[in-house]
């Protein structure tokens, strides 16, 4: 198994934080990525962005990958965003993989806007026989009070489970909306 060393780890965190910080002009960008061989007889990349436009929105993102030589691998981003009229999101996720076939990732999400706010996180594992599990929980709460919460998991052996309910402002359960 591989891990990000600390000097990694630093590097992605302050390339990010620069990005971010950097007195990026009204409709401005800035773009960086370092690609470099690692102790471990793999490869190391990290890449990060950051733009603000002139209406006062903007982003930043990085994200970084680090593999072995011997076919494993790590690695993680996350992205922020502003609107130029108050609304947020952001999102992060992080994966490994190993050289039998293994996969994980874990990431989420949430956005905050005018009209409320929403956040969902959850993740999958791939077995090297080809099973897939995963799982997702979500939650969105509109400007006036009322809620939806969801979870959803997967199992290839089993199919796709879905449960959810809504809530007015009171806590109380309530129909949810129709999608049509």
């Amino acid at each position: 198994m591989i891990h990000l060393d600390r000097k990694t780890i630093t590097a992605l965190f302050l390339g990010a934080t620069l990005m971010i910080m950097n007195p990026v002009h009204a409709g401005g960008r800035v773009k960086a990525t370092v690609k470099t061989e690692n102790a471990d007889g793999g490869v190391t990349t990290a890449r990060g962005a950051a733009a603000k436009g002139q209406n006062g929105g903007g982003f930043a993102r990085a994200r970084g990958t680090t593999t072995n030589g011997q076919g494993q691998a790590t690695g993680g981003g996350a992205t922020a965003v502003k609107g130029p009229n108050g609304g947020a999101g952001f999102r992060a996720g992080s994966y490994t993989a190993d050289s039998s076939g293994n996969v994980n990732y874990q990431g989420g999400a949430a956005a905050t806007g005018a009209n409320g706010s929403a956040s969902t996180s959850g993740g999958f594992s791939r077995s090297a026989g080809g099973g897939v599990i995963g799982a997702r929980s979500t939650t969105a709460t509109a400007n006036n009070g009322n809620s939806y919460q969801g979870d959803t998991t997967y199992d290839s052996n089993s199919g796709v489970n879905h449960n959810h309910a809504c809530y007015d402002a009171n806590g109380n359960e309530i129909k949810c909306p129709s999608k049509y």
